[in-house]
């Protein structure tokens, strides 16, 4: 990889002080910074080459490295056509060649990777919420969604570009990649000018609008797992974004909001429920009806059951991991008549004299 000299891009000399070294990055960066070249692509790039040599040459360690680097590649230094001295790093791309000892060095000044072929690479994750029902959730089972995805555009398989708007990059022959040998050693890398798509053209996908990706609503059968909660995250593999260079599909993660019950709260995996009880049923005692997550059971109301007395019916909750169910919690909610006809309320007044605690 040629890279220019960086003490020439400040235009300071090797031996040059930390001072002199911020002042000339300070100068520099003004005079060619993008605010005051809008649309300038020269500009632009002088100032990231500016700023990427200030960022190592006023690092004192990072600063002996890259000298380092210099003076070991100072036999495959030449003279750009415009006056600038450049060096040739890829010598120490190689870790098995005689400068492989200054690799990591390399990668960690100007963060390239020692890897020059770019292989596929995987697409993105997805997190996409949906909302289900309480009872789904609590219960588990199947459930069919409509999700809207990313697929690869057909026109410009993922590229992004009017294929038939382009010709052959003549810089790497329609390859999309580069060669590089010296001596023994063989390096590929990716084409830099077509970014190695083979192709170049200035005009993006119609279709796609330079996306590459297209985007649809695909139905999706899921399998909610018993006892899930808002929070719960579903994998479904191969179904986040499309990979690039032929790489695999990212995943999707589906992220469960539950909706609330009208009648159930749930507190881990048990379940309360106010449950409403006739004054006749609690004062004599009976059955009532309660429902549950799986139907209505008859619950026992004992004799002189008062105004939010709690009665437990084990195994009613929430399924747990290991098979088991938490418990429902029935809260009695005693329910008063109202609008007594004159013979009821005179009733009422004859019991209240035979109850001596209603007095």
């Amino acid at each position: 990889m040629v890279k220019k000299d960086l003490y020439e891009i400040l235009g300071v000399s090797p031996n040059a002080s930390q001072e002199e070294i911020k002042k000339a990055y300070r100068r520099l960066a003004r005079k060619y910074h993008p605010d005051l070249h809008p649309g300038d692509k020269e500009a632009e790039e002088k100032f990231k080459e500016i700023q990427e040599a200030y960022e190592i040459l006023s690092d004192p360690q990072k600063r002996a490295e890259y000298d380092k680097l210099r003076q070991a590649a100072s036999a495959y230094s030449f003279t750009t056509p415009g006056g600038e001295r450049a060096y040739d790093f890829s010598i120490f791309m190689d870790e098995s060649g005689p400068f492989g000892n200054f690799a990591d060095i390399f990668a960690d000044l100007f963060g390239f990777e020692r890897e020059w072929e770019r292989g596929p690479e995987p697409g993105a994750d997805v997190l996409y919420q949906i909302e289900i029902p309480f009872r789904e959730a609590a219960l588990g089972g199947e459930i069919e969604i409509a999700v809207p995805l990313e697929t690869p555009c057909p026109s410009c398989h993922g590229q992004g570009v009017d294929l038939s708007q382009s010709t052959a990059c003549p810089h790497c022959n329609g390859a999309g990649k580069r060669e590089h040998v010296r001596g023994n050693v063989r390096m590929i890398e990716i084409c830099p000018y077509c970014q190695g798509l083979g192709r170049l053209t200035t005009q993006p996908c119609p279709t796609c609008g330079g996306r590459g990706t297209l985007k649809k609503t695909e139905r999706l059968k899921v399998r909610i797992p018993a006892g899930a909660e808002t929070g719960t995250r579903l994998r479904i593999p191969g179904k986040g974004r499309p990979g690039k260079a032929g790489g695999p599909a990212g995943d999707l993660y589906l992220e469960l909001v539950v909706k609330p019950d009208p009648r159930f709260e749930r507190k881990g995996y048990d379940l309360y429920l106010k449950q409403p009880i006739d004054l006749f049923t609690a004062v004599l005692g009976g059955q009532v009806e309660v429902p549950t997550l799986n139907g209505k059971v008859r619950m026992k109301v004992p004799p002189g059951t008062q105004c939010g007395q709690k009665f437990r019916l084990r195994g009613k909750g929430i399924p747990k991991p290991d098979g088991t169910r938490g418990d429902l919690y029935v809260e009695a909610m005693i329910t008063v008549p109202k609008n007594l006809s004159p013979e009821a309320r005179k009733k009422f007044e004859e019991l209240k004299k035979l109850i001596p605690e209603a007095s």
